[in-house]
Order: C-alpha cells, then structure tokens, then sequence
C-alpha cells in the first residue's frame, strides 16, 4: 500500500521510487485517504488542470481501495495503543496505518519517524537508496 509521499515521488519521477515501483507494480494500491490527500495537492497547485491529468493517469495504475469499517475499528485501537504510551501521531496518518495493519500490507512511505511507534506495522521505504 502507498502513502501519499510515496505517490508525490513517483510523481516526480523519483529513480528509488520508480524502480521499486517498477518491481512491485502488481502489488500495489492505494487507500481512498491518500488518493484524496493527492486531490488535495493538485487543487492547490498553480497547474490544477494539468496535475489533475497527470494525478489521474498515475491512479490508474492501481487499484483503490475504501476506508472501511474494519480499518475504522484498527484505527480506533492504533489511537489507543499510541495514547497509552504517550506517543500520538498525526490522525491521517494513523488511518493510513490502520488500513495496512488491518490488512496485514506493507505501508511503502518515507514517513517512517511518525509510524514507528506502531506496533504490527510492516513498513518499506523506497526512497532509501
């Protein structure tokens, strides 16, 4: 599963990230929470009309897949777990773990610092030469 991060990377035809992409392609998607952070990016760009296009074939590449209440409920218990030892990370950031936890997938995001406190999430960054 791709984080925002690692999307914006490719994007920017980051080498790391590419050629693990390349690699990795089929196993790839992206939760609905990330596609909107990527929305997000292209509406509040100088260029919207033309990264809306680029933003739009990039997401065709892979499937998307929905927030869910089963991701929900992992959420829940994520926020618990960090409140407990006093180590909160951001909310998006959070339901974008609790969505790969959930599932038992590798999280592929340069925002490791935040996630580490997570216990049970697999983690890779392809932006690690």
């Amino acid at each position: 599963m791709l984080d925002t991060n690692i999307c914006v990377a490719l994007l920017k035809q980051n080498i790391f990230a590419i050629k693990q992409f390349n690699a990795k392609a089929s196993l790839c998607y992206l939760p609905t929470i990330v596609v909107a952070e990527l929305y997000k990016g292209v509406y509040c760009s100088q260029r919207v009309q033309q990264n809306l296009t680029i933003l739009e074939q990039f997401l065709n590449l892979m499937p998307v897949i929905e927030f869910d209440r089963s991701a929900a409920e992992e959420f829940g218990k994520i926020q618990a777990e960090l409140r407990k030892i006093g180590r909160p990370t951001g909310e998006i950031d959070a339901i974008i773990a609790a969505i790969a936890r959930f599932r038992q997938d590798i999280l592929v995001t340069d925002n490791t610092r935040h996630l580490i406190n997570i216990s049970g999430l697999q983690q890779e960054n392809w932006l690690e030469p």
